[in-house]
């Protein structure tokens, strides 16, 4: 009993300490989890499908040219027959997404990345609005919310089986006080299994010795990777290079239908084209790139950092699936479902803490 209440002391004063930052962000989480479709919406990336190819990489730019002259062409994204194409696009201190149709290259909606309430949300839930300070007090909240979980665990669990019984299940039609520590208690019991992965996620992310721990174990500190480099000629070559973009998003397209294509607009004189082909559900592990010369178009040879997932190392594996993991995504619809409701029961576990603890006069 004497360790129990160790425990309890444990899980109430990081409780205390870490409540509102904790619940501001597993509430922004549980929102972001669902980016993609909230994107669709509010920028308007819906279009009818058409029974036309896709217009060329040199049609965007030229849109692009036409309607907001001052962004840097870096990167143009091709998606599904029912989606609009997406050019990232540069200017000093910011990126810009420029969401085009897909047939027609029209602008249908230009967004700074830095401006906008889905930024902030993203914001609020990776530094809470307070920059590189708030970056790093979210990564120490991520931490201590391990070990409130675990000793939230050793508190639920029963010492006997009739205590068994009472706490896999919420007792209706109690008083509120005791309906409000048992949604507390059985609610977190079970989000807890689904919030430690995120968490354990969010610690990979939020430490780098986490991260150097992990290459040392996986031997990618021992790894030599080749670099992707464009041969300049010997000659002068009067040739836009976005003619040789047209064509490899066209061949990629062809080869590849049922993915995403993206295509990099090389700056460099020896930075290469790079072609990364995305699987629809945006899986991070089911991600592949391709390199080619941005001069003559043949694909480069050789091991690089980030390749066909096949060939890629243990360690660059590994951090495709914190990403998938952390999102639900690995698991498609239901993981995100699982990931953003078990996020918003455990935004909901500083309240109903915070009222056990009030209610007991302390």
């Amino acid at each position: 009993m004497k360790m129990k209440r160790l425990w309890g002391r444990i899980h109430l004063w990081i409780g205390l300490a870490i409540g509102i930052p904790f619940f501001l962000i597993a509430l922004s989480g549980a929102i972001y989890s669902w980016q993609p479709e909230i994107s669709a919406i509010i920028y308007q990336q819906h279009v009818s499908a058409q029974d036309q190819p896709f217009v060329s990489v040199s049609e965007l730019r030229a849109t692009m040219q036409s309607e907001f002259p001052k962004g840097d062409f870096r990167t143009a994204f091709f998606k599904d027959q029912t989606h609009t194409a997406e050019v990232l696009l540069y200017v000093p201190g910011t990126y810009y997404i420029a969401f085009l149709n897909p047939y027609t290259a029209e602008l249908v909606h230009l967004q700074d990345m830095k401006r906008g309430w889905l930024n902030y949300l993203k914001l609020l839930h990776r530094e809470l609005l307070l920059g590189p300070k708030g970056k790093q007090v979210v990564h120490w909240v991520t931490l201590l919310s391990l070990l409130m979980m675990a000793s939230g665990i050793v508190l639920w669990w029963p010492v006997n089986k009739i205590g068994r019984r009472k706490r896999f299940f919420i007792k209706w039609g109690v008083s509120p006080r005791r309906l409000n520590y048992d949604i507390h208690n059985v609610l977190g019991f079970y989000a807890s299994w689904i919030v430690l992965f995120i968490a354990l996620t969010g610690v990979f992310w939020g430490f780098e010795s986490v991260r150097d721990g992990l290459k040392w174990m996986t031997g990618e500190t021992k790894i030599q990777y080749d670099i992707a480099e464009s041969i300049p000629p010997t000659s002068e070559i009067d040739r836009d290079h976005f003619i040789l973009l047209d064509s490899l998003a066209f061949s990629y397209k062809q080869a590849f239908p049922d993915k995403f294509i993206r295509v990099s607009n090389p700056h460099g004189e020896k930075e290469p084209i790079r072609v990364t082909v995305v699987d629809p559900s945006l899986l991070l592990y089911r991600t592949d790139h391709y390199y080619h010369d941005r001069y003559a178009g043949q694909q480069l040879e050789g091991h690089f950092e980030y390749d066909l997932q096949q060939e890629t190392s243990s360690y660059h594996r590994l951090n495709s699936y914190v990403y998938d993991i952390h999102f639900g995504t690995i698991l498609g619809f239901p993981g995100r479902l699982l990931a953003c409701l078990a996020s918003l029961i455990f935004a909901s576990l500083p309240i109903t803490g915070f009222f056990i603890w009030w209610s007991k006069g302390r």
